[in-house]
C-alpha cells in the first residue's frame, strides 16, 4: 500500500514540475539543412544532391566520374553482343561478320573478355553512383561547418639527413597553425 501511494505520489509531481523558461535563449541562427533529403536527391538524379548542397562545380565531375565508365560498359557490351552471335554462328557452321578470321576458341575467348570488361565496367558504375551519393550526404552533414582561418595547414616537400647511410632522404613535411581567438574588450 505504501509502495502504491509513493508511485502515485511522484507520478502526480512528475506532471507538475515545469522547467523555467528563459527569454535570454537565443536559438541558433544556422540555417537547417538535411542529409537525408540530400541523399535522396542524389539518388533520384546523380549530381542534384550536389546542387541541393549549393555545389555546382561538382555536378559536371560527377557526370565524367559516372558516364566514363557507363561508356565503356556500353561499348564492351556492344563488341561481347557481335562476338556472342558470331560464335553461336560458328557453333551452328554459320557464315558470320568473323568467318577465316577467328575460329570457334578464339571467338569463346574473345567473348569471355568482354564480358569480363563489361561486368568490370559495370561495378565501377555503380562505385561512382555510390560516391556521388556519398559526397552529397557527406557534405550536408558538413553544410554548416565552420571554416575560418583560424586553422591553416601547409604540406610541403623537404629532406632529412640520415645518419646510418649519410645521404639526404626526401620527406614530406606537415605544418600544422592554430591560432588562438582573440578576445577584444569592448571596453
Amino acid at each position: 500500500m505504501k509502495k502504491q501511494l509513493a508511485f502515485i505520489f511522484l507520478f502526480v509531481v512528475a506532471f507538475n514540475c515545469f522547467a523555467q523558461k528563459s527569454d535570454t535563449l537565443k536559438l541558433d541562427t544556422l540555417t537547417f539543412h538535411s542529409p537525408k533529403k540530400a541523399t535522396l536527391l542524389s539518388l533520384a538524379v546523380p549530381g542534384l544532391g550536389q546542387a541541393y548542397n549549393k555545389k555546382y562545380w561538382k555536378i559536371p565531375l560527377v557526370y565524367a566520374i559516372i558516364g566514363t565508365p557507363l561508356y565503356f560498359a556500353l561499348e564492351e557490351a556492344k563488341h561481347y553482343n557481335e562476338f556472342k552471335d558470331a560464335y553461336v554462328a560458328e557453333e551452328l557452321g554459320e557464315v558470320h561478320k568473323y568467318t577465316d578470321i577467328y575460329n570457334s576458341t578464339q571467338l569463346n575467348s574473345l567473348l569471355q573478355s568482354h564480358r569480363q570488361n563489361r561486368d568490370l565496367f559495370l561495378v565501377l558504375t555503380a562505385a561512382a553512383y555510390a560516391m556521388n551519393v556519398l559526397d552529397a550526404a557527406v557534405d550536408a552533414h558538413l553544410y554548416n561547418f565552420d571554416v575560418s582561418d583560424n586553422l591553416s595547414g601547409v604540406f610541403k616537400p623537404s629532406f632529412q639527413f640520415d645518419r646510418t647511410t649519410n645521404m639526404m632522404i626526401p620527406s614530406m613535411t606537415l605544418s600544422l597553425k592554430f591560432a588562438k581567438k582573440s578576445h577584444r574588450n569592448a571596453f
